[in-house]
């Protein structure tokens, strides 16, 4: 997809302060919008069903969608509330009636707003190619997710104890984790985003060294700015200034019935004791009436912002650091796609995104990596040896272990094992009745569960990373593997090893997650 095609902007004349430089920038406005010709139309489909296919119909809303859909075009809509059921009805017969706002916004994202993957650079493959670009660029640009919180003690929300996970058994009537975000279930039932609410409530944690590291960049002049998906607020504490929170975040709260806006530390308390807010200038009659922190939920618009500044950061960037993220909510997972193709990529994060293409993938928890790329730096620019909560290690760099190197060797223990079980279970000192009573339990097949049927034939061949951590070749404190030809991986990467010798492809190593 071409940054063109996603974002289209004219000329015009407002004026923002570009902090990298000490002249104003002119930003562009996006194009005005016909809201108007949908709001008419969806008027005269009041009394129709919106499923409703007959030729009568899809005259009069022939030109109901533009001919050239824009990122900016969709966020519009959202913002003026056009209901597009009936337009996407039409486009899709059978359209469930219950789906909710945020999920046709998605929807039409998904039609007209396709990801396409880039190819990978190839003249940016290993650590030290990474090393490099963090080195001499100037205009990075990073995009940071839930992933660079979690050693904070922050939950994150995917993972099997993550915040999802507890939000469904302690509120099994949610349809999914995910409607605690959504602002209609908001309006039915605000209780498990208050739960959550709690829990990440800004002031109970400190940064982690991933900020730290943005801070730094920030403090050296190389950061074009920090595109977070996180509401937690621990950027103001670094502190990090050049900052986008994509999402919101829990600064300030809104009234959902009068919009009286207020400091959030007014509702603090009654946060972390469980006591659902209402607005002191609102009649206690008034059920709506509920002081909601300003993050962007689903069905929400995404703050001003992120559009005034993607659009001159897209064309300024020299490189983009994805870090700590699943890039699975949009529009800002769009953000590697609106980039030109000649500007490098990597990837900072647990598990691979195989839905985005990366030049280097260094796979495993935020801060080791990070840890061990701030020793790299120091080499060059002492500065990034005094990061704070940089754990110097004696300052020596990681062992580098060939992936090749593990395999053979993983494949080495599984023949040890084979050959002492072979052994155990042909001892002929056995009497017979004692080994035929053996044979059900040594050659009983194994159960097949929900989990393994969706998983390759080879599964059982596959070994998850954290595995390694007594392999006498392999010391997760002290080495990372690498994977050719730009593949890295630390503790903490969320893949599975296959310990076969048929079983090796490159596509097969990080296919499925460790439950670590």
């Amino acid at each position: 997809m071409s940054s063109s095609s996603v974002i289209d902007f004219v000329s015009s004349s407002p004026i923002i302060n570009d902090e990298t430089s000490n002249q104003s920038i002119e930003i562009p406005v996006p194009p005005t919008l016909n809201v108007t010709h949908i709001s008419i139309n969806n008027n005269n489909n009041k009394n129709n069903n919106p499923s409703n296919n007959s030729d009568d119909d899809s005259d009069s809303n022939d030109e109901a969608l533009p001919m050239n859909i824009t990122l900016d075009w969709i966020d519009e809509q959202m913002r003026a509330g056009v209901d597009l059921r009936p337009i996407l009805s039409r486009m899709l017969p059978g359209l469930p009636n219950d789906v909710s706002q945020s999920s046709l916004f998605e929807l039409l994202m998904d039609l007209f707003l396709p990801v396409q993957q880039r190819q990978p650079l190839e003249q940016y493959k290993t650590l030290d190619d990474a090393v490099e670009l963090i080195r001499k660029c100037k205009n990075i640009l990073i995009l940071t997710g839930a992933g660079i919180s979690v050693s904070c003690g922050i939950p994150d929300f995917r993972s099997r104890n993550g915040i999802y996970a507890r939000l469904r058994e302690e509120f099994p009537e949610l349809p999914n984790p995910q409607s605690m975000f959504d602002i209609e279930y908001f309006t039915h039932d605000p209780r498990p985003f208050f739960r959550f609410a709690k829990e990440i409530w800004p002031g109970q944690y400190e940064p982690s060294l991933a900020h730290y590291f943005i801070a730094e960049l920030e403090r050296r002049k190389q950061l074009l700015r920090n595109y977070t998906q996180n509401i937690d607020s621990l950027e103001h504490l670094c502190p990090i200034k050049r900052l986008i929170q994509c999402h919101g975040s829990f600064s300030t709260s809104t009234c959902r019935h009068c919009h009286n806006r207020v400091n959030s530390d007014e509702i603090k308390n009654e946060i972390l004791q469980q006591i659902i807010p209402h607005c002191t200038k609102c009649s206690k009659t008034i059920n709506n009436a509920i002081l909601k922190p300003d993050i962007v939920f689903f069905g929400e618009p995404l703050p001003d912002d992120f559009h005034k500044t993607i659009s001159i950061d897209k064309d300024k960037c020299d490189l983009l650091i994805v870090m700590g993220s699943s890039l699975k909510v949009k529009p800002v997972s769009l953000v590697s796609e609106l980039l030109p193709a000649h500007i490098p990529q990597i990837l900072i994060n647990r598990e691979r995104l195989l839905h985005k293409s990366f030049d280097i993938e260094l796979l495993g928890n935020c801060d080791i990596i990070i840890n061990e790329l701030c020793h790299r730096l120091a080499k060059y620019e002492p500065s990034f040896g005094h990061i704070k909560r940089l754990n110097h290690r004696n300052d020596k760099f990681m062992n580098e272990i060939l992936y090749d190197k593990i395999r053979t060797s993983m494949q080495q223990q599984k023949k040890k094992k084979q050959k002492i079980s072979f052994h155990t279970t042909n001892d002929i000192t056995l009497p017979k009745e004692r080994l035929s009573s053996l044979r059900p339990r040594l050659f009983k097949p194994p159960i097949i569960t929900s989990s393994t049927t969706s998983s390759s034939s080879s599964s059982s061949r596959k070994r998850p990373f954290s595995s390694l951590k007594n392999s006498p070749l392999f010391n997760q404190d002290l080495s990372y593997i690498s994977y050719p030809p730009r593949r890295y991986l630390f503790a903490g990467a969320e893949i599975y090893f296959s310990s076969s010798s048929d079983d090796g492809s490159d596509d097969d190593l990080p296919r499925k997650l460790s439950n670590k």
